[in-house]
């Protein structure tokens, strides 16, 4: 599934054809962050035929089953993720069931373990502030320890394990090895298809002081002259 999707078609869709405006490609940490590192990186620079495509499904039996994708259209951004996913993943066969909700409904049906006829999901876009994916202890869509990961509950002890030693890594070089393994387990475990940064321009009126530059708009220390 990961293999379907063009992530510079991703950040298009979203943010236009100014490449100022995302970036791509990417892979689990954020291209500027010191732990940015090449492992895996082949797999999302290549662009990945429907053909080819089609034979990593049938490789891995893919039988047809139902998948619930639950498209939220009030988020601009993620209503434009979505539409270019879903079809990506109609062209190389796979049976998406697109659900068009809000994202309240998204938020709403997202802890649920149900299966796909009681109200159950299988995937949905989200997006998270830059800096959660400078390292690995603040990308919690990453974790793979199950019941107690993010949603989706993804369950792999190798992903886990690589987590476990870059927490645990206790010099610099080390911590380095252990950045590039952890990447290298998130490409084979695919807690979560990664997309690509995108970085939504802001705007303030010019008599507004005391602006605090961060990954979220906060208002204290702000001024009007």
């Amino acid at each position: 599934m990961f293999a379907a999707i063009d992530q510079r078609e991703t950040m298009i869709a979203a943010m236009g054809d100014d490449p100022s405006m995302w970036r791509t490609p990417m892979g689990y940490f954020l291209p500027s962050s010191a732990c940015a590192n090449d492992a895996g990186m082949d797999f999302v620079r290549k662009q990945h035929s429907i053909d080819e495509v089609k034979r990593m499904l049938d490789a891995a039996k893919y039988g047809g089953e139902k998948i619930a994708f639950l498209h939220p259209t009030d988020q601009i951004a993620y209503h434009a993720f979505s539409t270019v996913v879903v079809d990506a993943f109609h062209k190389v066969g796979l049976n998406v069931q697109e659900q068009m909700v809000d994202w309240g409904t998204v938020v709403q049906r997202r802890p649920s373990k149900e299966p796909l006829d009681k109200g159950g999901w299988s995937m949905f876009p989200a997006g998270a502030p830059g800096p959660e994916y400078v390292d690995p202890m603040l990308a919690n869509t990453l974790r793979s320890n199950g019941s107690k990961a993010w949603f989706g509950w993804p369950d792999d002890p190798a992903l886990e394990a690589a987590y476990e030693a870059w927490i645990e890594a206790e010099s610099a070089a080390e911590r380095r090895k252990q950045e590039i393994a952890f990447q290298a387990a998130c490409f084979n475990s695919v807690p979560s298809i990664v997309l690509g940064q995108y970085l939504p321009p802001a705007a303030w009126r010019t008599n507004l002081t005391g602006l605090v530059q961060g990954s979220a708009p906060v208002f204290w220390g702000v001024q009007k002259a």
